[in-house]
């Protein structure tokens, strides 16, 4: 008995022993689980319950010269699914219910729900409606987040140039795309706290990485001048039943591109709803047989080369044999005897090409390539094209040199053409043409050119120039106070191979002012059908650029303006008095163009809307009666970024 009670206690203490060692480790792994390796555990466990969420960067915002916003980015809701969470036999029921909701397509919604991914995107940028209804479902693995969108606040304004974006928020034409690196921004993410039955938690665990938002871009071009050119080609390319048009615009002493528009347009925001060819930007990427604008090259060659001077005489019978080939001037019955300027002033084909021939091919290949012909430019901008200028061969027919002399047998862009003419307005410097002024907070790059030609020269082409609008086929490109020089061109068009007698691209390129030249410019016409030549086409839409331009760059016209006397006799000369502009933002529409008017000034509308939200010039500047105040207009906000200022006095 005793020895019994002893072996009840042994086992009685062996148990508790036991007993005690057992809650010894459990305390010390309890400890080991709470304490040393807690942290690390929570983490594990919350990262199980957190899915990240990609979220894109907003792209930077692209600028004019003066800060006005023409690309920016805003943040829309878009759908994500996380499958994993989604039960394999409610998938399908799912995608019934998304693809009705948010107006997808609903086998390709399933087959997005059924991928073995951490997560995957439904819809970018849905409407508000859509994000209502998608909420109050509260759909098990569904879940909203917000993402940039691409926005273009003047809607068509600088399309060519600025480009489109994708739905992925990347580049994909102009300046979006070929400075995608610059204006991308850097991916954040979002993650979200999720139960077992993989809803939302609320006010659970929320995890942020901000994303970055890209550099910005501020171009060249100013937004007023470009609002005015767009207008200014669209109507002229109506006016006229033309197909197609194009106009640039460079400051002579930078090669910067002022404004650069290409005709039919489009809508960045909606690019989709166009056909494709209307966003290409024709300035640049295509090429065209410029006719007799293509004339001032030569005669600059043929100056430089010492076979032209001013007082050369040529004699134009209306015709000219090179090979057996007769050659045709335009004016039946030719010209006759006429100077080296006359013969730019009546664009006479026969004086041109004699020079064509008498340079030769060597020296007239040499002298284009120079020039900046038969290569790119070098523009910052995608698709450039490069041009034809013919090698030279032992079996070229002489007569290429004679035609190419009047601006057939080759082909080049428009900016090419303007380069060039920019360098005839500067003295022979050759600029690379450009379209961005600074990229983020980094000050612009120095700007060098190469010369060309003799500063003799490109004054004698310049005078000749000035002489074809006072006195030649040129004259509707006068501009009253301003001396403007400029060539006028009807180039015939090849279709099937020949030389089209109807189908024509009509064109000018020009210069102001003449005694300082700020400014060079290109308009060319494709196929109008209500008049066709150069002059009548193209050169009136150029005059009217630079009425607008040049009193906006500060270049004061001159003093006294001629006017007819409506009694008969000589024409009376009056002053044009000069008016405060009023403080017009934050009006509508209706009265601010009512205040314009009462005052003689012109208003010019950028935008769509009733509310002023910035005005070109700014209050209190003084402007002549007839100046134009460019109104920008939006429906009721105000657009982010700096305002409008300085770009037209």
């Amino acid at each position: 008995m005793h020895i019994s009670n002893l072996a009840e206690k042994k086992r009685v203490w062996f148990m508790l022993l036991a007993f005690l060692i057992t809650c010894l480790i459990f305390w010390v792994r309890l400890f080991f689980i709470q304490i040393v390796r807690g942290e690390m555990i929570y983490e594990s466990a919350l990262t199980q319950r957190l899915r990240p969420i990609p979220v894109d960067g907003p792209r930077g915002d692209i600028l004019d010269r003066h800060g006005v916003l023409l690309a920016g980015s805003e943040d829309l809701a878009s759908v994500y699914a996380i499958p994993i969470e989604i039960v394999v036999h409610d998938k399908a029921r799912i995608a019934d219910i998304l693809s009705e909701v948010l107006n997808l397509d609903r086998e390709k919604t399933l087959e997005q729900l059924k991928k073995r991914v951490s997560a995957v995107w439904l819809k970018k940028r849905i409407s508000q409606e859509e994000e209502t209804r998608l909420r109050e479902l509260n759909i098990k693995g569904i879940g909203i987040v917000s993402c940039p969108k691409r926005v273009y606040p003047y809607h068509n304004l600088a399309a060519h140039i600025i480009g489109i974006s994708g739905i992925d928020n990347q580049g994909l034409e102009g300046m979006e795309i070929i400075y995608d690196h610059v204006l991308s921004g850097k991916r954040g993410s979002y993650m979200v706290e999720r139960d077992a039955s993989g809803k939302e938690v609320p006010d659970a665990v929320k995890v942020y990485q901000e994303p970055i938002r890209g550099s910005s871009l501020t171009l060249t071009i100013d937004a007023a001048f470009q609002s005015a050119l767009e207008k200014a080609l669209a109507k002229r390319i109506e006016e006229t039943g033309a197909k197609s048009g194009l106009a640039i615009l460079l400051d002579v002493l930078s090669g910067e591109v002022l404004a650069m528009a290409s005709y039919p347009t489009f809508d960045p925001e909606n690019y989709q709803e166009y056909p494709a060819i209307n966003r290409r930007n024709i300035a640049v990427t295509d090429l065209y047989e410029p006719g007799s604008t293509f004339k001032i090259v030569t005669a600059a060659a043929a100056l430089e080369e010492g076979i032209a001077t001013p007082s050369r005489r040529f004699f134009d019978p209306g015709f000219m044999v090179v090979s057996g080939w007769r050659i045709r001037c335009w004016r039946r019955g030719g010209h006759g005897s006429q100077t080296f300027f006359e013969a730019l002033e009546n664009s006479c084909n026969v004086a041109f090409g004699t020079l064509g021939l008498e340079l030769g091919g060597e020296k007239f290949n040499y002298y284009a390539r120079k020039y900046g012909f038969g290569q790119k430019s070098g523009i910052d901008f995608p698709g450039e094209a490069t041009g034809i200028l013919y090698k030279p061969k032992p079996d070229t027919p002489l007569v290429t040199w004679v035609n190419m002399g009047f601006g057939q047998s080759i082909s080049i862009t428009p900016l090419q053409l303007v380069s060039f003419a920019a360098a005839i307005a500067n003295g022979g410097i050759l600029y690379v043409p450009h379209l961005v002024k600074s990229v983020g907070n980094a000050n612009p790059a120095e700007i060098k050119g190469t010369r060309i030609m003799d500063e003799k020269t490109a004054q004698t082409v310049k005078e000749m120039m000035y002489s074809v609008v006072e006195n030649g086929s040129g004259r509707t490109a006068q501009v009253e106070g301003y001396r403007v020089g400029g060539k006028t061109g009807t180039a015939q068009m090849v279709v099937d191979g020949r030389y089209s007698h109807s189908a024509v691209i009509a064109s000018f390129v020009g210069i102001a002012p003449i005694d300082s030249p700020a400014i060079a410019g290109i308009v060319a016409i494709h196929e109008p059908t209500t008049m066709q030549y150069g002059g009548q086409v193209a050169a009136p839409v150029f005059a009217e650029m630079v009425s607008i331009m040049l009193p906006a760059l500060g270049i004061k016209p001159i003093p006294e303006t001629i006017v007819p006397n409506p009694w008969g006799g000589p024409p009376k000369r009056i002053e044009l008095k000069e008016v405060k502009v009023p403080d017009l933002i934050g009006l509508s529409l209706v009265d601010a163009q009512k205040s314009l008017r009462e005052l003689s000034l012109v208003a010019e509308i950028v935008g769509e809307g009733q509310i002023i939200i910035d005005q070109i010039p700014q209050e209190g500047q003084l402007l002549k009666e007839g100046s134009r105040v460019y109104l920008f207009v939006d429906t009721e906000t105000i657009l982010d970024g700096p305002p409008i200022v300085d770009a037209v006095t």
